[in-house]
């Protein structure tokens, strides 16, 4: 068994940003440390975390869920001394049951005397001599990976994929809206990926905020926190605007209450500074998100509303739920608001009918209301 002492971590779009490159790496570095409460050293192109006598598996799923990680992998720190990394590969390899191999070489530090390319023949020919191996540039059963790096070389036989994107935090913090279905924590976990702090809003049915942090709304906050460095979930009681709900046209409640949504969060983000509102919104997908419904409701937000979903079919959302982890709790039974009120929805709403309900119905004094309220659970 191989015995890693480290673990090479690499990054692609942040090498894109030029001028703010050591910004990104920075932050990734510092993400990582905060993530798993170690240490990393930041080489040219790479990060490094020693191994300190724990299995690396261990921290591997936090590795996974960082943002701006491209892929990691186990790895063996052997200095400068090519007969030495001969040996250690040859000696890991020996406990290997394979026949063809092929060694790839990256070499970052410029002032080693051999190329890449000497360097794999070199190291391929030493091998397959002592191994009886045969080299398969095609299509080998193994691959040694070797990086050639100012303090020494790291080789390793397997890359795990990270999930790329940018560091959290490099992009400003947003408020998403979550409701009890499957698009919003999607919505939230791509805009995680851009490198935005994200909190959420959940605006409930239940008697107390309590009741629903234990529901699959607090689970769905936990797996999204564990992509970011935890997050804020805000509670609010559907409550205010339920008893207002009786006098409103019954085919414009549930615009009327997505404009409630879109203004509330407005009302948050103003006062928490949050630079952006994000909704779990797919184009047409249902009744109520109708082109039409979406610039109705829009006008009641200062604050830009992003909609990372618009363009995504359902199948598209499922997939990325579930390799995200929330699509089996978001399957789970709840009483959701938007359910509560779909009762045959106006598709094409009138921006100026939707203002005069507003105001008719001093449905600001509701958002008020509802301020009143709001329970804050980090995670």
């Amino acid at each position: 068994m191989v015995e890693y002492n480290s673990i090479v971590i690499h990054y692609g779009e942040i090498a894109l940003k030029r001028g703010r490159r050591p910004y990104y790496e920075k932050l990734l570095k510092k993400n990582l440390e905060e993530k798993l409460g170690r240490k990393l050293r930041r080489l040219r192109g790479r990060l490094i975390l020693k191994l300190e006598g724990d299995d690396w598996r261990i921290l591997s799923e936090k590795i996974r869920k960082t943002f701006g990680v491209v892929w990691y992998a186990p790895a063996v720190y052997v200095k400068k001394d090519v007969e030495e990394l001969e040996r250690k590969i040859i000696e890991a390899l020996r406990e290997d049951n394979v026949r063809s191999f092929k060694v790839s070489v990256k070499r970052s530090d410029k002032t080693f005397p051999l190329t890449s390319l000497e360097l794999a023949e070199k190291l391929g020919r030493s091998i397959s001599n002592n191994l009886n191996l045969r080299v398969d540039l095609e299509n080998p059963e193994k691959i040694v990976w070797v990086e050639v790096t100012e303090e020494g070389f790291y080789f390793l036989f397997e890359k795990i994929e990270g999930l790329g994107g940018l560091p959290t935090g490099s992009s400003g913090r947003v408020l998403s809206l979550l409701s009890g279905g499957i698009d919003s924590p999607v919505a939230s976990w791509l805009m995680m990926k851009r490198g935005c702090i994200v909190d959420l809003l959940h605006i409930h049915s239940s008697l107390t905020h309590d009741e629903v942090l234990e529901s699959k709304i607090g689970k769905i906050a936990r797996v999204l926190s564990e992509y970011g460095l935890g997050l804020t979930l805000h509670l609010a009681s559907f409550r205010p605007f339920f008893l207002k709900s009786f006098e409103l046209p019954p085919k414009m409640i549930l615009v009327v209450f997505r404009a409630y949504m879109a203004r509330l969060a407005d009302r948050m983000a103003g006062k928490k500074g949050y630079l952006g509102i994000v909704t779990g919104d797919s184009l047409s997908q249902v009744a109520s998100q109708t082109l039409e419904n979406l610039y109705a409701v829009s006008m009641f937000s200062q604050t830009p509303i992003y909609r990372p979903l618009i363009g995504m079919d359902k199948q598209e959302i499922i997939d990325l739920a579930k390799k995200i982890g929330t699509y089996e709790y978001s399957i789970q039974e709840y009483r959701d608001c938007c359910a509560i009120l779909a009762r045959h929805p106006e598709t094409r709403a009138d921006p100026r009918e939707l203002r005069e309900i507003w105001e008719k119905n001093n449905l600001e004094e509701v958002v008020e209301e509802t301020l009143k309220d709001v329970a804050e659970y980090n995670f």
